[in-house]
């Protein structure tokens, strides 16, 4: 049996190998098409393969972290190993660097059924399964996304009196016939899935192991703002879905920490391991305030000289809490953290190793030891645990949140660590409407039967009361949590005119925390690219524009800035879906609304005018009839789809339905951009991102610009290529091959780093192809087929790449080489040319 890092030890082989005895053929395959982006035809409202996701396909990739979802229970890649997954980021920090920090990492449930304990593992065991139907799957959604509303705005989104009921799973879990159109959508990237440790797969792979009858609904938060784009937040919602109590309850993340870069063979080898729980200091508003935080930790020791510096966290946030200690929940503000604890080697549980089972398992997530920061380099795994919940009955459920954090060094991932403990607390809402409940600091309805009960212990005032059954008084019951801010820690830069209420939780009515809640930039335009001769067209539409910030309810959009990045050459663990090193981008341009606020370059102008609004058709002599071809099909057939003219490329009849849409004011109608960038050259590996930003508003007006997203935050891939000839132009003389002679330093600037779809990285081009579909032959000079490519060149695409590589899979020799160019279409003649290959 195989295991996935020999190196690494017997308790992955078998675990891992488990992995694909019940993988459907079905498995979803990422698009090759990285040049389109919309979350209205890639993410919720797709029809994706119910299968367990182990393709790569979900990374978080907005931010300077970035990591591989999975819907098996774990997080991260699986680097080196042989899944389809393991080329993507696991924990790759910063983003585009191909330095990783983690292996895997998989939550752990631990609970005594009757007093016997019983543990069901994500990692290294993969005892929890998706399901096969619809809900077997990951989903996708972004704040501001339809159906996605939280408080403050209209969270209520399908208006039947329940607020996020239909959470996002693909299912009609309120039956009301309609799929999604209810949940809470999370930060600029949000993935959601479920999976079950009791479900018929999991009993077959591990048939010995014991489930808990256990639910987990897993959601994972990312931001593409500077100030939230180095952590990832994790919400588990944990249901028991079997018929008995379960107590004693923990949960944990067992996480394989692995610091190094990948093309290094044991990276793994050299790292160190520590804890951080204490206070830390956090911006609020203009000023800071001290925050306390819980982080498990690894680095690479010697920091591979230069190439790992960072640093790459686990932090526990909080979890649920009920005011009465109810539902085996412990009362606010609570935070059950439990223990922090360190493995590595091979040696025997009892010699300080893994644990292996589940009495061992459930003795290290219930053992409330803190082990010390390690002092020698090693390959070393983590267990950072909470607990104990006393009990969860069935059809009950609570969550519990983590963030996985970066950051360049220590004091940095401990800021960005804060600044996840401080969205996590988001903020306090007015949720009853009743300016006489969250008041003075008091928070919490608790409730009667209570004697001698102080709503307030920490002001001083001392009085007291009793409360019958079912009686509700408010109460502070995170006084001293407000008490230590205020008193507490002073090397925070403090606002200097702050009283106790600064820091205070239940004021001004405000009862209801919404947590994960924070101001954001505006929601990143829906994106597409186009490659032209030498060039490419960027468009993007207006939901920027139209989706109001997240805490102000204020539609404070800004405006656009347009970015590019190049010399690009895929590091090992990057992909074309995992973007480019933050150094790479640059700006091609930046315009806004003229408000007052620089650069006040006005964008919402038509192309012909020396703005951004796309025309579409804008050359064509008829374009009037297409108008109203478009215009007249919607009014009579408002919710079809209208077929493409013959004539028109699909990605101009899908952008001017949505225009005469927009237009006609009907759904589904957007405005759209688009910038052409003319200094693209043909071949060249480029990536394009739209970002938008907002402005500040003081007294009333916009005053200075605000809060902006980074390119890492909405990008796409292209290369540019060269226009495919009709018959009319045909001339063979100008099909060539580039570059020729075709040499190591000639192919360089489109050099990429090789992966499993793509082992050379390597790549020659055919251009100016026929307008049709063509066969590519190539042969050596003695008649020998080397190679057969079949290309498609009736939308205009004149470029077939080659990988270097025959057909039977060996790199091609040095010599020269011939090809032959078959037209499918009788009116394109053949063409036969050479070119010379000099390894």
């Amino acid at each position: 049996m195989e295991s996935v890092r020999d190196t690494h030890g017997w308790w992955r082989v078998a675990s891992f190998c488990a992995l694909m005895v019940l993988i459907p053929a079905s498995v979803a395959v990422p698009s090759d098409d990285t040049s389109f982006r919309d979350p209205w035809l890639d993410g919720k409202f797709s029809s994706p393969d119910k299968a367990p996701v182990l393709n790569g396909e979900f990374v978080h990739n907005v931010g300077n972290l970035q990591m591989n979802v999975t819907n098996w229970g774990f997080f991260g890649s699986l680097p080196k190993s042989r899944y389809s997954m393991a080329d993507v980021p696991s924990a790759q920090y910063p983003s585009g660097s191909g330095v990783e920090y983690l292996y895997a990492a998989g939550i752990w449930i631990g609970a005594e059924r009757n007093g016997i304990p019983f543990v069901s593992t994500g990692y290294p065991d993969t005892e929890f399964y998706p399901s096969i139907d619809q809900a077997g799957t990951i989903y996708r959604s972004f704040e501001g996304d339809p159906g996605g509303e939280r408080y403050p705005g209209p969270a209520d989104d399908d208006g039947d009196g329940l607020v996020n009921e239909d959470w996002l799973n693909g299912m009609d879990d309120d039956g009301d016939g309609r799929v999604d159109e209810d949940f809470a959508a999370v930060g600029k990237q949000m993935f959601s899935c479920w999976f079950s440790d009791d479900l018929p797969q999991a009993r077959a792979v591990w048939p010995e192991h014991e489930p808990l009858g256990i639910r987990v609904r897993q959601e994972s938060y990312q931001w593409g703002e500077d100030d939230f784009q180095d952590f990832i937040g994790v919400r588990y919602w944990i249901e028991n879905v079997g018929s008995e109590f379960l107590t004693s309850l923990y949960v944990g993340i067992y996480a394989d920490v692995d610091a190094g870069p990948r093309e290094y063979g044991s990276y793994h080898m050299d790292d160190q391991v520590g804890f951080f729980n204490g206070p830390w200091c956090v911006m609020q508003d203009e000023a800071e305030i001290p925050i306390n935080i819980m982080v498990a930790y690894v680095y690479d020791e010697d920091g591979d000289k230069g190439r790992t510096p960072s640093y790459f966290g686990i932090a526990f946030l909080g979890h649920s809490t009920d005011p009465n200690g109810k539902n085996g929940l412990p009362w606010f503000p609570s935070k059950l953290f439990n223990s922090f604890r360190t493995f590595k080697g091979m040696a025997p549980f009892i010699d300080g190793g893994d644990p292996t089972n589940d009495f061992e398992r459930y003795e290290v997530l219930a053992s409330r030891i803190v082990d010390p920061n390690t002092m020698s380099a090693a390959d070393y795994r983590i267990l950072l645990s909470c607990g104990p919940f006393s009990y969860l009955a069935p059809e009950t459920s609570f969550f519990i949140d983590f963030a996985f954090v970066g950051g360049a060094s220590l004091a940095d991932m401990l800021d960005h660590t804060a600044a996840a403990q401080k969205v996590w607390e988001g903020i306090w809402y007015d949720l009853d409407g009743d300016p006489e409940t969250g008041v003075i600091g008091r928070e919490s309805p608790v409730e009667g039967p209570l004697d001698d009960w102080d709503p307030d212990p920490c002001d001083g005032d001392g009085t007291r009361f009793d409360l019958v059954k079912y009686e509700i008084i408010w109460s502070n019951l995170d006084c001293r949590e407000e008490k230590w801010r205020y008193e507490g820690p002073s090397d925070c830069y403090r606002k200097l005119d702050a009283d106790l209420s600064y820091y205070k939780t239940g004021i001004d009515g405000r009862e209801h925390q919404l947590l994960w809640k924070t101001g954001s930039a505006p929601v990143p335009p829906n994106m597409r690219l186009v490659p032209r001769d030498n060039a490419v067209e960027v468009y993007w539409d207006d939901l920027s524009e139209i989706i109001p910030d997240p805490i102000s309810r204020i539609i404070d959009f800004e405006g656009y800035q347009v970015w590019r990045a190049e010399g690009w050459h895929r590091p090992i663990g990057t992909t074309e879906n995992t973007g480019p090193g933050r150094d790479l981008w640059f700006f091609l341009e930046q315009r806004d609304i003229v408000n007052g606020v620089s650069p006040d370059i006005e964008f919402r102008r038509p192309e012909s005018q020396g703005g951004w609004i796309y025309e579409p058709l804008e050359n064509m002599s008829d374009r009037e009839e297409y108008l109203a071809y478009f215009e007249l099909s919607l009014i009579k057939y408002p919710n079809d789809s209208i077929p493409c003219p013959i004539g028109l490329e699909p990605e101009v009849c899908d952008t001017l339905e949505s225009l005469v849409r927009y237009d006609l004011g009907f759904e589904g109608g957007k405005r759209y951009y688009r910038l052409i960038d003319e200094d693209a050259k043909n071949g060249l590996p480029y990536f394009y991102a739209v970002t938008s930003y907002d402005h500040l508003i003081h007294d009333g007006l916009p005053s200075t610009s605000g809060r902006a997203n980074t390119p890492m935050s909405n990008f796409l891939f292209i290369r540019a290529r060269s226009e495919a000839q009709t018959v009319e132009e045909y001339e063979s003389s100008e099909v060539y091959v580039v570059p020729n002679p075709v040499t190591a330093d000639r192919m360089e600037a489109w050099r990429l780093e090789p992966n499993n779809q793509d082992p050379t990285g390597l790549r020659c081009e055919f251009r100016n192809l026929p307008r049709c579909r063509s066969t590519i032959r190539i042969y050596t000079v003695s008649g020998d087929l080397v190679e057969v490519i079949y290309h498609d060149g009736s939308s205009g695409d004149g470029t077939a790449p080659w990988n270097m590589l025959t057909r039977n899979g060996q790199d091609v020799t040095s010599g020269v080489y011939l090809f032959s160019i078959d037209p499918d279409e009788g009116g394109f003649s053949r063409t036969i040319g050479k070119f010379v290959v000099i390894r």
